[in-house]
């Protein structure tokens, strides 16, 4: 038996290590987030993700999903990751993805990493989460049709989220 890795072997599993870690932070951050707000019940991850992440040959593993009743019906976020928010190839596998769980009665909102690393930790007050659910709640009213979505593939109220969390549109 061979004590030598391939240096390959190592940047891989280091590179699946590191897509895990951000899986886990924004499902932390948006669950945690989540879970403070009274008018917001968090169910979980939502396995339905999963499903059809792995149809379209997404890495499935790298997706934070959080399923919440919002106003009695279930909606899923998934957070996005840097690395596949400005891909324009996996961002229209992802708008797929948010396609079918809509076909299935499943609304579902996809949001950029860093939209959802603005969402405090431990703030009390939840300002940041309480606007994320009201442009969720009423994307019209919150300005959707102000966000960057035209000049970004990607959903609109994930750019709008960006907009507003952050300051910055989603293609900086």
């Amino acid at each position: 038996m061979s004590l030598f890795v391939r240096p390959q072997d190592l940047k891989s599993k280091s590179r699946t290590l590191r897509h895990r870690d951000t899986r886990r932070k924004l499902s932390s951050i948006l669950f945690d987030s989540l879970s403070r707000l009274d008018e917001v019940a968090v169910i979980g991850s939502d396995p339905l993700v999963t499903h059809f992440a792995v149809s379209l040959g997404l890495e499935a593993a790298s997706l934070a999903t959080c399923q919440a009743m919002l106003d009695e019906r279930p909606v899923t976020l998934v957070g996005v990751p840097s690395r596949h928010w400005f891909r324009p190839e996996a961002m229209k596998l992802l708008l797929a993805l948010k396609g079918s769980m809509e076909k299935c009665g499943r609304p579902c909102v996809l949001l950029p990493q860093r939209a959802i690393a603005m969402l405090p930790v431990r703030d009390a007050t939840s300002e940041k989460a309480r606007i994320l659910i009201e442009l969720i709640r009423d994307p019209v009213r919150m300005g959707v049709d102000l966000a960057c979505y035209d000049k970004h593939v990607g959903d609109p109220v994930g750019c709008r989220a960006m907009q507003l969390l952050t300051g910055h549109d989603c293609v900086f």
